[in-house]
């Protein structure tokens, strides 16, 4: 290596990194690390990131004889790298490497390595973000070389992993965003304050006939009439005049789409603020019938909802825990992640199935591409074809435009089937199709749409014994269950109750802008007695509701869980009533109903109505029950 090294001068080797710190991204790490093999004649030199969380690497770049191999996560317990996380300084192991660490021997092994030199990788604040690694097949002597090549390269390297993590993190967020964004069903439209279009979801594309790249530019007035422009106008003065982010649109707009007839749509408006601009959001549905209920109340909540999951993708993915059975599983999700196999995740109600579906594709090749969700067991069994698929115009009753479904929406990315055995089973024959061929027609069409998805699928229910009971379909299920992965249910992990809790304190701290004590032993015990039936889910509600209780900044546990049922309880809730309770229990239902309807038996709002009974029915059990309706007269007069 000396040999080696003595052509390279430190002047020399700082003139090949100042040309190679010119560069970005993965350029610039792959041509470090063959900079770094061919100074120092080493076999082996990687770049990776540090996830604290998992208490993970994952390769950057990683070059082994010349060759750039394939990127890979692995946990670093029982590894060199954990040193240097340990230490944040330089780890020299001259020799006998596999020795030192026999429960990474199959991984030093594989590359027939003797000795290590490895250095952390720093951000602003100090803390661990990544490493530099290099493993040689011979003896590696501590040389000043070494020294020097890491100083060199340690700032730079360090800043352009925190740049380059940033705007993965960015781009991650963007595809995110668009998935959920094109998920939606009703028009989605982003505006300046110039009232120019910047953004368009795939219903507004589909609806108003036009590209959505061709929108963007364009003046939101181009698809309005001159009434409906004044409309959003005023809308726009409302929001501005009383500071609310959120309202209804003065009657209907009509809209012109490119190609096709006009039509009418009801919405919303809200307002946001990014870098000190003011941007608008116009949520629209086409016109529909009013007898089906308030739509503007819909679209508003709607509206709500989706500046909630907006909030929510801005959260990191993040699976905490310390136990061994989190160890197994996090060690699963690196195996599988860069993979393009179908994954069947398997999990009690509540233990974070699609956190770890979203881990998965976080860790995968595909993380620049959107992951799209689909609760199988939410949607219409008489829509669901159309959700995946999508349809042509004319398709059925209300299909006035060709829609894309989640499938598309999904290409080149991932798509997140949960719930999977809810699946009803002519559905099941058309996803295996499209598992096997990776094709599909929308709903109404003969035209064959090809698409690249990676399907990860989840249920809480035990698949084979449903396809025993021909419920499901056994050649799906073992085209699902390729990889299968299962989330332990909380008390199975005890010892990740109390980390997971102060997790939740603290994101609710935050988002309180309040200060609250950290947990202590005894509130640590109380949860790790608790069995929580509802898993993390129910954690989750419990440390909110301790957080919105809480005096002083001490939240008290103890009130809230023993307000939770039971098992013992509920089956004594279920027992088998004795006719003279069902009789007690049928007259205080019938007078709640009297109650609610002000003594009213029979007409639109009366006891009988809400009952779902004939009138002279209950009139005639009023009687039996001698439930007295003196009171109705008491309430008239």
């Amino acid at each position: 290596m000396n040999a080696v090294m003595s052509s390279y001068t430190h002047e020399r080797f700082k003139t090949s990194f100042d040309t190679i710190s010119l560069l970005t991204g993965e350029e610039f790490f792959q041509r470090l690390v063959a900079q770094i093999s061919s100074s120092l004649d080493v076999d082996t030199v990687w770049m990776a990131e540090y996830h604290v969380e998992q208490n993970a690497m994952s390769t950057m770049t990683f070059l082994h004889k010349g060759t750039y191999m394939t990127n890979m996560s692995y946990l670093i317990e029982g590894t060199p790298c954990e040193a240097i996380v340990q230490s944040r300084e330089m780890v020299h192991y001259p020799r006998c490497i596999r020795d030192l660490f026999p429960s990474n021997h199959s991984m030093l092994a594989r590359f027939s390595s003797e000795s290590y030199v490895g250095a952390s990788l720093q951000d602003a604040s100090g803390a661990v973000i990544g490493s530099v690694a290099i493993l040689r097949s011979q003896p590696i002597p501590l040389t000043d070389a070494i020294h020097h090549i890491l100083s060199i390269i340690k700032s730079r390297t360090e800043s352009e992993l925190v740049r380059f993590k940033r705007e993965r993190e960015v781009r991650a967020r963007e595809n995110q965003l668009i998935g959920l964004i094109n998920g939606v069903q009703d028009l989605l439209i982003n505006v300046n304050q110039r009232g120019q279009i910047l953004m368009a979801n795939a219903t507004a594309e589909s609806q108003l006939q036009i590209d959505s790249s061709s929108m963007v530019g364009m003046p939101i007035a181009t698809f309005l009439t001159d009434a409906s422009k004044s409309k959003v106008l005023t809308a726009i003065e409302a929001l501005m005049s009383t500071g609310r982010r959120y309202g209804w649109l003065d009657g209907d707009l009509v809209l012109l789409p490119r190609a096709g007839d006009a039509f009418e749509a009801e919405g919303t408006l809200s307002r946001y603020e990014l870098d000190s601009k003011v941007y608008y959001a116009l949520v629209l549905r086409r016109k529909v019938d009013r007898s089906d209920g308030n739509k503007v109340d819909d679209l508003i909540h709607q509206t709500e909802h989706l500046g909630e999951e907006l909030e929510e993708l801005q959260q990191a993915c993040q699976l905490i825990g310390e136990s061994q059975v989190m160890k197994r599983l996090l060690q699963n999700i690196y195996m599988v992640a860069n993979t393009n196999a179908t994954v069947l995740i398997n999990g009690e109600t509540g233990t974070g199935k699609e956190l770890v579906a979203q881990h998965i594709h976080q860790s995968s090749h595909r993380r620049n591409k959107p992951m799209i969700a689909v609760n199988c067991g939410a949607i219409p069994a008489n829509l669901i074809e159309s959700e995946f698929f999508g349809h042509a115009k004319g398709a059925f009753t209300g299909a006035t435009s060709e829609r894309k479904g989640r499938f598309q929406l999904a290409h080149g990315g991932t798509i997140f089937l949960d719930e999977i055995g809810e699946l009803p089973p002519e559905l099941q024959v058309k996803l295996l199709r499209v598992i096997q061929e990776g094709e599909f027609e929308p709903v109404g069409s003969s035209r064959t749409v090809k698409v690249d998805v990676r399907i990860i699928a989840a249920t809480h229910r035990n698949l084979f014994q449903l396809c025993c009971e021909n419920l499901f379909r056994q050649d799906l299920y073992y085209r699902l269950n390729v990889f299968p992965i299962e989330v332990p249910p909380l008390r199975e992990r005890r010892e990740d109750i109390a980390l997971i809790a102060q997790k939740f304190m603290d994101k609710q701290a935050k988002r309180l802008n309040k200060t609250f004590d950290k947990l202590n032993e005894m509130q640590r015990g109380i949860l790790t007695g608790y069995r929580w039936p509802g898993n993390v889910r129910e954690l989750q509600n419990v440390i909110e509701r301790a957080v919105i209780i809480c005096q002083r900044g001490q939240i008290d546990l103890t009130p809230i869980l023993r307000q939770v049922p039971t098992k013992a309880e509920v089956k004594t809730e279920q027992r088998i009533l004795t006719r003279k309770e069902f009789l007690e229990f049928e007259k205080q239902n019938i007078v709640r109903a009297l109650e609610a309807a002000n003594w009213k038996v029979s007409g639109k709002d009366g006891a009988a109505s809400l009952l779902d009974m004939v009138p002279s029915t209950l009139s005639s059990r009023i009687i039996a029950l001698g439930i007295t309706l003196s009171r109705r007269q008491a309430g008239a007069e």
